[in-house]
């Protein structure tokens, strides 16, 4: 009798616990930004007023490691789906598809093409539990298909003020439709970063404004009737290095074009596909190019995870520190870019985040993209599938 009654206590305990925690994520918000190329030092290199007073006021990273390969559109989806590139499918910003036999691309309709998406993003887990969402241009937000309950089909020329107008005012709607998860995304220091480089004066001054923008949200989401209950989270999907263009390989000019099938040059990585009985050739003459690292898709370093996918097809090609992969030699290579080792660096994001889920004026360790899924799932209180992303590595930043 004694052991039953504490068994039914135990029960109703976790019964108890189990409501308590639904209830409590009842009143919760999370609002995720990125800041498209914000490499994981410009706070601290800028000394950025905005970002460090975040911080103070609740978490952030010494960095966050990209997923490989370090591009916009892998990386972001890896955000929000919990999974690496290779099992998530948008293996590149450009790629092709033999079973589809169609081509992915940031410049076509194929990027609100959901059969290219794999993955169950968290507005759609968040949606099929109840949970109301809306986004603001993150990728792989308005495709055909699991796009969330409010969205918006990419304009890059809506001003960056707009949108986060634009948030606020959701959060300002009738309970009842009022969002619990908002993405919000911005294009810059990225483009900026592409054409000037990192470092430099043009950079600085985008920088600087995207982090008086940060300030602005942080404040407005604070000021909100709601403010004590939203927790905001800052990321980026990858940081930015230099190049130049005395440091470039024309990779193409070392194959022969019958030995080759898909080939496009996504600098400084891409993916080769062979015709039949053209490995071996193909694997010769990379072996003979110089400031180039390249694997065959079975044979790509276990830390990457990647290579499995098809889409990867049968070679990966990364060009050295410092040195761009072009088309033809007379292409121009300037400012910055990014793709190379996740690794590197340069290559590493930021994660910022204050609210009440998270400690005050703490500093972590540096962690994979893919666990910001798992974290916001539990402070929404989500139930997922499992993911590449761990909980674990995340777990200390919250109260």
């Amino acid at each position: 009798m004694r052991k039953f009654t504490t068994q039914l206590l135990s029960f109703t305990l976790l019964l108890f616990t189990v409501f308590s925690y639904s209830q409590s994520n009842k009143d919760t918000y999370v609002v995720l930004v990125s800041m498209d190329g914000f490499r994981w030092d410009y706070a601290k290199h800028f000394k950025l007023q905005n970002l460090n007073q975040i911080a103070k006021e609740g978490v952030h990273a010494k960095s966050m490691r990209p997923s490989y390969p370090s591009k916009t559109f892998p990386n972001h989806y890896a955000i929000v789906t919990g999974l690496y590139p290779d099992h998530h499918g948008i293996i590149n910003n450009v790629f092709y598809d033999a079973a589809l036999n169609e081509s992915f691309s940031l410049s076509t309709n194929a990027k609100n093409d959901s059969r290219f998406f794999g993955g169950n993003p968290i507005w759609n887990v968040a949606e099929q539990q109840g949970v109301k969402t809306a986004s603001f241009f993150w990728p792989g937000s308005d495709t055909d298909k699991k796009r969330p309950g409010i969205y918006k089909d990419y304009d890059e020329k809506i001003p960056f003020e707009t949108r986060i107008d634009t948030v606020v005012k959701w959060l300002q709607l009738p309970e009842k439709q009022r969002p619990h998860l908002i993405t919000l995304y911005f294009d810059e220091p990225d483009h900026t970063g592409h054409d000037f480089g990192p470092l430099s004066s043009e950079n600085e001054k985008m920088i600087r404004k995207m982090d008086l923008l940060m300030g602005q949200l942080s404040s407005k989401l604070d000021q909100l009737p709601i403010g004590k209950q939203i927790n905001l989270i800052i990321v980026s999907d990858h940081g930015m290095t230099d190049i130049s263009n005395d440091k470039k390989v024309a990779v193409l000019d070392y194959l022969k074009p019958e030995w080759l099938g898909y080939k496009a040059v996504i600098n400084p990585i891409m993916s080769l596909q062979a015709k039949p009985g053209c490995q071996d050739s193909i694997f010769k003459a990379l072996k003979k190019v110089p400031h180039i690292k390249f694997w065959q898709s079975s044979e790509v370093p276990r830390r990457f995870h990647y290579g499995s996918n098809p889409r990867v097809h049968d070679f990966v090609i990364e060009a050295k520190k410092g040195y761009s992969l072009v088309t033809t030699k007379t292409q121009n290579v300037k400012g910055g870019t990014h793709g190379y080792d996740n690794r590197r660096k340069d290559m590493q994001a930021i994660f910022y985040a204050k609210g009440p889920a998270f400690k005050v004026n703490k500093e972590f360790g540096s962690f994979q993209n893919v666990s910001v899924y798992p974290l916001i799932a539990h402070i929404l209180g989500l139930k997922i599938e499992e993911v590449d992303g761990k909980f674990s590595e995340v777990s200390n930043m919250l109260k």
